[in-house]
């Protein structure tokens, strides 16, 4: 089964990231005051789907040598549960002595069902020992992320460029030695909307078809592929109905193998326990 490149080729460091060039070096700042014992204020990413914005992060952990604590905020809608798991990671340092990046991944979905979530959020933005990132699509839906904009840097991420991503997909597609057509890949990157990932996911599924064409290109369609696929994914592990669930599966554009691998990616996402386990035997 062949492997996800949106895996393969998830950037090293600060200058694989594709597009939003400012924000990059802004980080890189920011980061490098932390490491010489300068505190910074917590980062608030928002904007474009698919532009980079946890990626940034996980990019940045890596490149300093920290340990990442990702909690998805909506996963932690009590005052409770943010104070002992967030509250923990934000003040102590790791096992190791390293210092922690407390990444909180799409906290605008705190707003449903919020038991305090918000408040405890916004308590310990303002006295973490450790950097801080937090990501949202948009910061601007309900007032109760007003409090927590105001103690951050807000950074916006643009849709990136699509001859930045053509220039990215190119590259990886020589890496592959796969053969491509120049107007083919500069058509799968304007498809994508200003989405990588889902750019490279339509890259690697044509090449395994032979060579990147405009008419394969064409024929693909144009349209938004996380969208899509993560819809699939929904349905495989959300659906209560089989004949739904294959209807699903059969619906989907991408190949199997493909296909396959995106579940294995997301079985210890969605289930915890010994259904992970039964889960990859099924």
């Amino acid at each position: 089964m062949p492997s996800l490149w949106v895996e393969k080729y998830f950037p090293a460091d600060f200058s694989q990231f594709v597009g939003n060039s400012d924000i990059v070096q802004y980080v890189r700042t920011w980061a490098n005051n932390w490491a010489e014992g300068k505190a910074q204020k917590p980062l608030f990413f928002f904007g474009q789907s698919g532009a980079g914005k946890t990626t940034l992060a996980c990019i940045c952990a890596k490149v300093n040598d920290w340990e990442l604590f990702e909690l998805n905020a909506s996963d932690f809608r009590s005052k409770e549960a943010v104070e002992r798991i967030v509250g923990a990671a934000a003040f102590n340092s790791s096992f190791s002595g390293k210092k922690r990046l407390v990444l909180l991944d799409e906290v605008d979905g705190l707003q449903a069902q919020d038991r305090g979530g918000a408040g405890a959020i916004l308590a310990i933005l303002r006295d973490s020992k450790n950097p801080v990132i937090l990501t949202a699509n948009d910061i601007y839906a309900d007032k109760k992320l007003a409090p927590i904009r105001a103690e951050c840097a807000l950074f916006e991420f643009k849709k990136i460029n699509y001859l930045s991503i053509a220039k990215r997909l190119r590259e990886i597609l020589e890496l592959e030695k796969k053969e491509f057509d120049e107007e083919a890949v500069k058509e799968i990157a304007k498809n994508c909307e200003g989405d990588f990932r889902s750019a490279l996911l339509d890259a690697q599924t044509l090449s395994m078809q032979g060579k990147i064409l405009p008419e394969s290109v064409k024929s693909f369609g144009s349209r938004f592929r996380t969208k899509k696929i993560f819809g699939v994914m929904a349905k495989i592990f959300k659906g209560t109905d089989l004949a739904e669930i294959r209807e699903a599966v059969f619906s989907s554009d991408v190949s199997n193998d493909l296909l396959l691998r995106w579940i294995e990616e997301n079985i210890p996402r969605q289930y915890s326990g010994n259904d992970v386990s039964t889960a990859f035997d099924v």
